[in-house]
């Protein structure tokens, strides 16, 4: 019993000893130096008003309290940034990267410009579990989702590997909707002010949580109207809004339309280069799950009305091994809709 005793208690001390360590090393390496938040997007959107308010607080939990800046880079749907983040960023713990929910799932559908395999990045975590709608201004025609199937409506396209083009087209593909895709706007922020200058009428893969927090007006004064969620169930603040997955006509329709919904679980991912320093990694881990617990972060992200449902690492990196698992007949199903 003393021999067993006093083995646990080497081990707790070696477990203290290794996480002192860490930290030190964290101290030593980021004191006076900058973390860089790279954001898939332009300024303006739901991913550069989150990327900003973690900005604010990360640097608090992290050794060495370093400067966090945010920097835009936007592009095919924050598929250059994921690009940018596998190869080109410096791969020593400075750089974290937001991409788009969907963005890393287009490896599995062998999307255009993919340069990047996401099974490799280091996750560091998600913001919020979100849910993604269709809508349109409340000056349309559309007053519910089958009355896309009769109207065709102009609808954003922010990239190809961005919620608003792949949701649009697999609704039109597989339930036989009608909104005609307007390429080229670069994020949110874009379509935002399109759909107020009467360029578009809708838009599908805007967040439930970005609308309300960029766009209180919309909300508070009717303007803009939900019409279907992509999620696996009802937002408590949407009870009367249906699902996708509700209008599948048959058991293939629906596996495709789960699938476009998948990426919403990994919740507005963060990731450091592949070959980030595991040591770097675990402390950025750590500081964004600490930060996410902050009762000063939690207060500026509720005065921006921004939800935090937080995600974990392991939570991004097991939806991802899923992913890699799918059916090829769902696969190649998605990846017909798709086009």
């Amino acid at each position: 019993m003393k021999r067993l005793t006093m083995t646990a208690s080497l081990l707790i001390a070696g477990v203290g000893s290794i996480a002192s360590a860490t930290a030190q090393s964290g101290a030593d390496f980021y004191k006076g130096r900058q973390l860089t938040i790279m954001v898939g997007f332009p300024p303006g959107g739901g991913y550069d008003v989150y990327a900003r308010v973690l900005a604010r607080h990360i640097g608090r939990f992290i050794p060495g309290a370093p400067t966090v800046v945010v920097q835009n880079m936007p592009g095919a749907g924050s598929l250059n940034l994921a690009n940018h983040m596998y190869s080109v960023a410096p791969k020593d713990g400075t750089v974290l990267g937001s991409v788009e929910s969907g963005a890393p799932f287009e490896y599995f559908y062998d999307g255009k410009g993919v340069r990047f395999d996401p099974l490799k990045f280091a996750w560091i975590g998600g913001l919020n579990e979100d849910t993604s709608t269709c809508g349109v201004w409340h000056t349309s025609k559309a007053k519910q989702f089958l009355d896309l199937q009769k109207h065709e409506a102009p609808f954003a396209g922010t990239g190809p590997a961005a919620p608003p083009e792949v949701e649009a087209k697999v609704s039109n593909d597989v339930l036989g909707t009608k909104m005609k895709l307007i390429l080229g706007y670069r994020g949110l922020g874009d379509v935002y002010a399109a759909i107020e200058k009467g360029e578009l009428e809708g838009s599908c893969g805007v967040t439930w949580s970005s609308v309300s927090a960029v766009k209180t007006d919309w909300i508070r004064d009717g303007k803009w109207r939900p019409l279907v969620q992509i999620a696996s169930k009802r937002h408590k603040d949407l009870p009367d809004v249906p699902l996708l997955i509700e209008f599948a006509r048959s058991d293939a329709d629906r596996k495709v339309l789960e699938l476009v919904g998948l990426p919403n679980l990994t919740g507005r991912p963060y990731m450091a280069p592949p070959d980030t320093p595991a040591d770097k990694v675990a402390i950025l881990r750590k500081a964004f799950s600490e930060t996410l617990a902050d009762t000063a972060f939690l207060s500026d992200a509720n005065q921006a009305k921004l939800p935090i449902d937080p995600v974990s690492a392991q939570r991004i990196e097991q939806v991802l091994s899923d992913a890699a698992k799918m059916p090829k007949d769902v696969i190649a199903r998605m990846s017909k809709s798709r086009q």
